[in-house]
């Protein structure tokens, strides 16, 4: 397809071609209360995912737009105001990548909040990063089930309803430490002073961050490494004693040493950047790689939390 789109026109998701946009009218059977103000538009040539992608969004609320083109893409995010995109990475035009880009543009150019969602049926850690690179909030491996679906939109909509997300995940630290405190003291009174002496957390050796590393990989891998693994934590004890060590984590060592599947991996990764606990740093020397840094307020609640809990 080519050429400016002036005036496209309805037409049925089974019409064929790449004519003008296919738009799909949203319905109020059973929708979810968060879902019913989110204008979510698939992008994809593949007529048939795209339906069974819009059948979903109906189910929980959403106004679901197909575009079959890069051109019809540009075209509905402006004209409907689309708050999610979910984006194929093989498009006829051109790659999803750069479609996102251009996305990203026209939405800073309208001064429009629009997030991302990327859809592959041929993920690599190399698109994955690619993919955080331009701002994708999530990434979905194809074949994508309704719930998956369902909860990707669900992590979106939290990530834009709770702006306090990062003070809040800080504060429950912060309590909990607290918490740990109180009943340490309430146990071994002698030892209150101790426990409560801002120096214990100089006390945490990177040996000390190492022996937990291999305590949740150990635990990881009871009952096949499906049950029992903390695939967050593990890559925020990486990150510590990174930062410990004067070293910087590039993300795709990272989500290899949480254990996770490489989507879930990249999620946590999103999610803490998002949240402003880690943050993403650019290699100088390959433009290609980003490395990842644990925020300071972080580093120092996770060595308190790790005095308290693991020297006792």
């Amino acid at each position: 397809m080519s050429g400016a789109m002036a005036n496209p026109q309805r037409k049925d998701l089974n019409g064929g071609g790449l004519g003008p946009p296919v738009v799909v009218e949203g319905h109020d059977d059973s929708p979810t209360a968060w879902a019913d103000l989110l204008s979510v538009m698939v992008v994809d040539d593949d007529l048939d995912w795209a339906s069974e992608c819009s059948f979903t969004l109906r189910a929980i609320g959403c106004t679901p737009f197909v575009a079959r083109s890069s051109t019809e893409a540009l075209y509905l995010a402006r004209q409907h105001q689309i708050t999610i995109a979910i984006v194929d990475y093989q498009m006829p035009e051109e790659d999803g990548i750069s479609l996102i880009e251009r996305l990203v543009q026209q939405a800073e150019e309208d001064d429009r909040q629009l997030s991302l969602i990327m859809a592959t049926g041929y993920a690599s850690l190399d698109l994955a990063v690619a993919a955080m690179r331009v701002s994708v909030t999530d990434f979905l491996q194809k074949p994508i089930a309704p719930d998956q679906l369902r909860e990707a939109i669900q992590r979106i909509y939290g990530l834009r309803q709770s702006r306090k997300t990062r003070k809040d995940l800080v504060d429950r630290l912060s309590l909990l430490s607290g918490d740990l405190q109180r009943l340490a003291s309430l146990i071994t009174p002698e030892q209150e002073g101790r426990a409560r002496s801002p120096g214990r957390a100089s006390e945490v050796t990177p040996e000390l961050v190492r022996k937990q590393i291999k305590i949740e990989a150990r635990r990881r891998d009871l009952a096949g490494g499906s049950l029992f693994g903390d695939s967050a934590w593990c890559m925020l004890l990486d990150l510590l004693l990174a930062k410990m060590e004067g070293q910087m984590l590039s993300v795709s060592s990272a989500c290899i040493g949480s254990g996770a599947p490489m989507s879930t991996a990249m999620r946590l990764v999103r999610r803490f950047v998002e949240t402003g606990l880690v943050h993403k740093v650019p290699d100088e020397n390959d433009r290609r790689r980003d490395f990842l840094v644990l925020d300071d307020e972080m580093y120092a609640l996770m060595l308190e939390y790790l005095a308290d809990t693991a020297l006792g």
